[in-house]
Parts: structure tokens; C-alpha cells; sequence
């Protein structure tokens, strides 16, 4: 376990939710994580509805299964996940790490999560090891 608190990435929570080749792996860190705080952003609630609403359009999920799944969701959040409300400098911040392009590249939302991360002083959850090692400076 890692000393710090952990904001979980999309990634985790969609592995969860939607049983990809990453649940085992989201499940056993969710697993190993017990009582420790688990921080999610209102960035985390717009990717994961967004992912869901694709693989509905895709036909990958059913009406009746992508409201389950969502449902399902945020039930876990308010028993299981805080939420951190991104403020402008967060976006500053995200920006900045775009412009820069020191090491990988990366997404628009991953930097935000990052930002979010860094203000909060929290370790990053994600399946993305090059967003779980990039410094945050």
C-alpha cells in the first residue's frame, strides 16, 4: 500500500464497472486498498458516462444494462469514493503539463487527473503506468 491517499483514474472504476481485460487487476488493487480513502474528481463522472454512453451507442450494452452499470456506480461512489471538484487552476495546471511535452505525452483528461492529484497531494490510481510514474512538478 502506498502511504499517501490514492485519486482513482477513470480507467479503475471503468475496469470495474465494465468487467475489461483490467477488472482483475482494478479488483485486487481495490481489494488491497481496505479502509484507505479512495478520491474521484467530477472529471471521473464525466469520462465514466461518457465511456458508458459509447458503448451504448456501439450497441456494446443494453439500455437496461448501461442504467444498471451507471447505478451501480454511483452507489460505490457515495459509499466508497470522495469527490474533488476540479477548479480553474487544475485546467492551468493541465495545460501547462500539455505545453511543456516533457515525457510521454499525454491526454488532455489524464493531465487534469494529474492536476487534481498534485493539488490534493494524492498518489494517482490508474492502469496507466506512464501517468502512475510521471512526475507531478
Amino acid at each position: 500500500m502506498n502511504d499517501a491517499p490514492f485519486y482513482v483514474d477513470s480507467c479503475v472504476v471503468l475496469s470495474l464497472f465494465l468487467g475489461d481485460s483490467g477488472y482483475g487487476a482494478a479488483e485486487q488493487w481495490l481489494f488491497n486498498q481496505g479502509d484507505q480513502p479512495l478520491w474521484v474528481s467530477h472529471w471521473v463522472l464525466l469520462e465514466f458516462a461518457g465511456v458508458v454512453a459509447l458503448c451504448l451507442r456501439r450497441s456494446a450494452l443494453t439500455t437496461q444494462r448501461a442504467l444498471a452499470i451507471q447505478s451501480e456506480f454511483e452507489c460505490f461512489r457515495q459509499e466508497r469514493l470522495s469527490l474533488l471538484e476540479p477548479r480553474g487552476g487544475d485546467y492551468l495546471q493541465a495545460r501547462q503539463w500539455l505545453e511543456q511535452q516533457e515525457g510521454p505525452p499525454l491526454r488532455s483528461g489524464d493531465a487534469l487527473h494529474l492536476a487534481l492529484a498534485k493539488r490534493h497531494n494524492l498518489a494517482i490510481a490508474s492502469a496507466d503506468q506512464g501517468l502512475t510514474r510521471r512526475p507531478m512538478r
